[in-house]
């Protein structure tokens, strides 16, 4: 229950203005690293007695009324909290002004209905009609509606029409805004990963969204593999950047057709990584150069070749000039011999004029024969080398077109930020690694083909020694490795793991300037990208990314939008609110590290919101189990921004 306000007062109690100013003055607004990043399913109950003072504070708060004051209950505490965040940060405003070509109703707005979608994704629903029907409906709590700003919610009915409605345009307004919201905290987070370690780590994974497979409602839903198994539906490319404040935090998402194959993703993915982050790595010219200058020496002795069989054709073709002319003579010769043997009754014998005039006109056609089958094969020859030469010619415009925007690309970017992307097998493709290698990222991946590995094994010595990476993994150096079609070597080590009944090896590749770690570190490091797994799961798991909510094509991409969002808005607004505690139980405390409980617990408990011209303070109920604790959103929300020394310029 929530604790009524009192008319007998039996002790001096301190007036409102005095307690929120004392809470104002206790307030930092440094955003602190969370005290857990575990993930729980429940809260266990603890009825513990509130503390005197927030009895206190809810007997002097029931009884003033100052200017426009709310005092409200609400069923969903943690929603109210991320409601005065957004529009502290401006979310609620910048969504507000999306374009969506749909007439305003009598009560609701399209922009409202899309603010309502993005509440019911941090509230954790499962299915949009939740809005309307779940046990607590987020619809029937107007104090939600009050705390982001809008009169009142619609219906869901009304919220999958104004989805139905939006289109490219409206996605990419939302994507802006949240992107904005989003800025200052990922170049803080940039800015502090780079001065603990040097460097940023960037997660790449591809993660499917299934459907129905007998549905036919999905646009462009298709048939791909989908979490080791053929599904139908949807891939999702999704990147996250790893920091210790906030363990990961998620960047971007993609959306394409079930057919879609890892490395059809990356580099697009990348891009968008660069344009999050705002900072990227220096650009690898060199590499270029050296590549367009094997191929321009490829070029000249191609030349070198083809010219030498141009004139091999011009001697055939005079070969077979003077054959047919020879020919000619001794046609002619023989018709006049053979004339005159008939004339004379003469007998042609073996040695006669005749018979070796004979012989001389086969010589000279098989010579004419034999000139044309040399000069078909080469100009065959010279026909392939052609070809060559114009694919070398493609390829060396495509080299310089590559190098110029690389160069341009390294021209607004004084300070170039050395960056890890971990990819898994899928994407590791020998074009992709080239790609990677030039743009400049430190890779680590795992080979592209099993037949990487059997490779390997054949060229270990009889005596190897292995090296114990974990638990059931041992691991050896085999050196530089080059994969088809990248032009770069490769360090690559080569693991195995034993396992019940069988060993199974696979291959880790690792490309940098500097040499690889040690093997357990450079083993632990690529496994790390694990977290971006965890991330996928949290979303799939805890922001409603396992099923659609709605069937329009833009309105499945807002979904996805909101959902990689809410990851990381949350756990801002769980650090925020951890400088905002007034009183806390444990169990609170607890749960601000710990996003599945804030999505589905917290935001699902009762607290009494009061809101006045002083601010706004949020009483959790004291037979719940967050009893005790007391959240003073007072004042605004502070943000150091980065100065921008690993910026680059757009061009």
């Amino acid at each position: 229950m929530i604790i009524p306000p009192s008319t007998s007062r039996r002790h001096a109690l301190p007036t409102l203005d005095s307690f929120v100013e004392d809470a104002m003055a206790e307030v930092s607004v440094q955003i602190v690293p969370l005290v857990s990043r575990g993930d729980v399913n429940e809260v266990p109950v603890m009825l513990n007695r509130a503390s005197l003072e927030v009895r206190q504070l809810a007997e002097v708060v029931g009884d003033r009324e100052i200017g426009e004051a709310i005092d409200a209950t609400t069923e969903h505490a943690w929603l109210v909290v991320l409601g005065h965040l957004a529009r502290v940060l401006g979310l609620v405003a910048g969504l507000e002004e999306v374009p969506i070509g749909q007439r305003r109703g009598p009560r609701h707005t399209p922009q409202s209905k899309v603010i309502e979608f993005l509440v019911g994704i941090l509230g954790g629903i499962d299915y949009l009609q939740d809005l309307k029907r779940g046990s607590h409906p987020i619809v029937t709590d107007p104090t939600i509606a009050k705390a982001w700003a809008q009169d009142l919610f619609a219906h869901y009915s009304g919220v999958s029409r104004t989805l139905e409605a939006a289109d490219e345009e409206t996605l990419a307004a939302v994507v802006g805004v949240l992107r904005m919201v989003s800025r200052p905290f990922i170049e803080a987070a940039v800015l502090e990963v780079i001065k603990q370690t040097g460097h940023l780590t960037v997660d790449v994974d591809l993660t499917g969204r299934e459907v129905s497979p007998t549905s036919t409602d999905y646009l462009d839903a298709d048939f791909g593999w989908m979490d080791d198994e053929v599904s139908k539906g949807y891939q999702a490319a999704v990147t996250s950047l790893v920091c210790d404040r906030w363990h990961r935090l998620m960047l971007t998402l993609q959306r394409y057709t079930g057919r879609t194959q890892s490395a059809e993703c990356l580099q697009a993915a990348v891009q968008e990584v660069e344009a999050v982050l705002g900072v990227r790595p220096r650009r690898r010219v060199e590499l270029v150069q050296a590549r367009r200058q094997e191929v321009v020496a490829q070029m000249e002795r191609l030349q070198a070749r083809l010219d030498r069989n141009r004139q091999a054709e011009e001697r055939f073709w005079a070969r077979i000039r003077e054959a047919k002319a020879e020919a000619q003579v001794y046609q002619c010769e023989v018709a006049h011999l053979e004339a005159d043997y008939r004339a004379l009754g003469r007998q042609e014998r073996p040695h006669s004029r005749l018979a070796k005039t004979r012989r001389r006109l086969a010589s000279a056609q098989k010579r004419k024969a034999r000139a044309w089958r040399n000069l078909k094969q080469i100009q065959l020859r010279i026909a392939n080398q052609q070809n060559q030469m114009m694919e070398l010619q493609d390829t060396l415009l495509t080299l310089d077109e590559w190098l110029a925007y690389l160069d341009a690309d390294n021209r607004p970017n004084p300070n170039p930020v050395s960056i890890v992307l971990r990819i898994d097998a899928g994407f590791s493709t020998g074009p992709n690694l080239a790609w990677l290698i030039e743009m400049g990222y430190t890779v680590l991946t795992k080979a592209h083909h099993s037949s990487t590995a059997h490779s390997l094994r054949r060229r270990l010595p009889a005596q190897t020694d292995w090296t114990r990476v974990g638990r059931n993994a041992e691991a050896v150096s085999m050196g530089d490795y080059y994969q088809n079609d990248c032009p770069y070597p490769l360090q690559a080590m080569l693991v195995r793991y034993h396992l019940p009944g069988e060993t199974r090896y696979t291959t880790l590749f690792y490309y940098d300037e500097a040499p690889p770690p040690v093997l357990p570190a450079w083993f632990a490091r690529y496994n790390g990208r694990q977290t971006i797994e965890a991330g996928i799961k949290e979303g799939k798991t805890v922001f409603t990314l396992k099923r659609h909510l709605v069937r329009s094509p833009i309105g499945m991409q807002l979904q996805e939008q909101f959902a990689l969002f809410g990851a990381n808005f949350v756990r801002w607004a769980a650090a925020w609110v951890k400088d905002m505690l007034r009183h806390a139980n444990s169990n609170f405390v607890a749960a601000l590290g710990q996003v599945k409980t804030l999505v589905r617990i917290v935001s699902h408990v009762r607290a009494r919101w009061v809101r006045n011209a002083l601010g706004n303070t949020l009483i959790f109920d004291e037979a719940g189990p967050f009893a005790g604790t007391v959240i003073c959103l007072t004042g605004q929300v502070a943000l150091q921004l980065t100065l921008p020394l690993f910026n680059f310029a757009p061009l």
